[in-house]
């Protein structure tokens, strides 16, 4: 795929954001789900996303939050009603303040899923009560009644990349100088 440049003013409200970034953790992640993102986040609308970011969840200005990316790419859903965009930003924004899952984070990867199946397990059991990056964004869609996977609670990253369903739409950052 080839890397196409757009600006944050081309984004639509409830478009996936990727990225990654130099820091030692995010190369765990990248190493760990097999991909080259890191990180996920869902545009809002304003110049604004909603993240799972250690500690929790927040919001914040994506031109801020973009400053330690090496690449940000942008995915959409193609056809997705105003209504539905509302509903995933909704349901983000709900989850504001709620705790990081780490477990639900390691139980989602590759590593996780062999060496520590019960993270899975306990993810699937409870998995609303705690978000990391990508379970937020495949949650905020499912409850805006848009599957992007068969289990919304070990989604990572890469899922969200290779989702049929998603469409490339660009790179805000490319890593290149």
């Amino acid at each position: 795929m080839s890397q196409k440049i757009i600006s944050i003013g081309q984004l639509q409200k409830g478009d996936v954001v990727l990225s990654t970034t130099s820091d030692p953790v995010s190369k765990i992640v990248k190493f760990a789900t097999d991909s080259k993102y890191s990180h996920a986040r869902i545009f809002i609308g304003n110049g604004n996303i909603v993240e799972a970011i250690d500690p929790k969840v927040v919001t914040g200005k994506l031109i801020d939050v973009m400053k330690g990316d090496l690449y940000t790419a942008v995915y959409r859903y193609p056809g997705l009603t105003e209504m539905k965009k509302l509903k995933i930003i909704h349901y983000a924004n709900q989850q504001l303040d709620k705790e990081y899952d780490l477990s639900g984070a390691i139980g989602s990867s590759r590593v996780g899923m062999i060496a520590s199946p019960a993270l899975t397990i306990t993810n699937l059991i409870d998995s609303e009560s705690d978000f990391y990056c990508s379970e937020l964004v495949a949650f905020s869609y499912k409850h805006a009644g848009v599957r992007l996977g068969f289990f919304s609670s070990s989604t990572t990253p890469k899922d969200l990349a290779k989702n049929k369903k998603l469409e490339y739409i660009g790179h805000l950052k490319t890593g290149q100088k």
